[in-house]
């Protein structure tokens, strides 16, 4: 089934989604997608993973296609508009993957609604202690100078092409970097919240049992740092998976997560 596109009156406005796959014998998988991008970063892992199983790809409220909220918000506020799009759809059961900021909206859906969530999959936790998330997130609160700054689209370019992006083609660096462009001056409320959120007590209310993939990307030690927090937790080591995990989409990464889900 070809990936399509839709959209949900939510709670800040008009939410964007994709789904792919018509399989209703396995449980449908929700994939919350890093900042500053959307739910197209996921778009060749949800081709893979929608031929045995439905798999839905929100855009962020504020990134990709979704309208952003008036102000800054948290990520428990975000979690609400996700929680009401997921009630939309009509599923029973959900399985969950968040990667960076989308573990936590993931952790959050989990712990709001245990009735619902079976299963969560959270490669890439961006674990910080409590004392030192506020010094990070005032790094966030000024918006992103892109008038004031000559060279400001030159960096961000330079990043998005050269950083942790090994295996983007060039078209689809050019893609994800019109994510970035999109999200505007509201795209750094993403990682405010993240900074917000009190990570370390919500992951160890889950109940849940949880798969974490750890490749070589940047936020491995932050991960490997988190799982002592799990309460039932599964751990696979994946050094080898140098370039982005979802746009590779190695077999055995995505052969690990279909034994999970089962």
């Amino acid at each position: 089934m070809q990936r399509k596109a839709y959209y949900f009156d939510g709670k800040f406005g008009q939410l964007h989604y994709y789904k792919q796959g018509n399989n209703e014998d396995n449980v449908p998988l929700v994939c919350f997608h890093m900042s500053p991008y959307s739910g197209r970063y996921f778009e060749k892992f949800q081709a893979e993973m929608s031929t045995d199983r439905v798999v839905v790809c929100p855009d962020t409220p504020g990134y990709g296609g979704s309208d952003a909220p008036e102000n800054p918000v948290s990520i428990e506020e975000l979690t609400i508009s996700m929680a009401t799009l997921i009630e939309e759809l009509g599923f029973g059961q959900i399985d969950l993957l968040g990667f960076h900021t989308g573990v936590l909206i993931a952790t959050e859906l989990a712990n709001i609604m245990p009735d619902q969530v079976r299963k969560l999959v959270l490669p890439g936790i961006p674990l910080v202690s409590a004392d030192k998330r506020q010094s990070i997130r005032k790094n966030y609160e000024t918006p992103r100078p892109y008038f004031d700054e000559k060279d400001f689209l030159a960096t961000k370019w330079n990043e998005a092409a050269q950083s942790i992006k090994e295996g983007w083609d060039d078209a689809r660096k050019v893609e994800m970097f019109g994510d970035i462009m999109r999200a505007g001056f509201k795209s750094n409320w993403g990682f405010m919240a993240v900074f917000d959120y009190d990570i370390e007590d919500k992951i160890a209310a889950i109940k849940k049992p949880v798969l974490l993939p750890i490749t070589d990307e940047i936020l491995a030690a932050s991960t490997r740092s988190a799982i002592a927090l799990f309460k039932n937790v599964t751990v696979k080591e994946m050094p080898d998976i140098k370039a982005d995990l979802f746009e590779s989409c190695p077999n055995h990464f995505v052969d690990e997560i279909r034994k999970f889900l089962v």
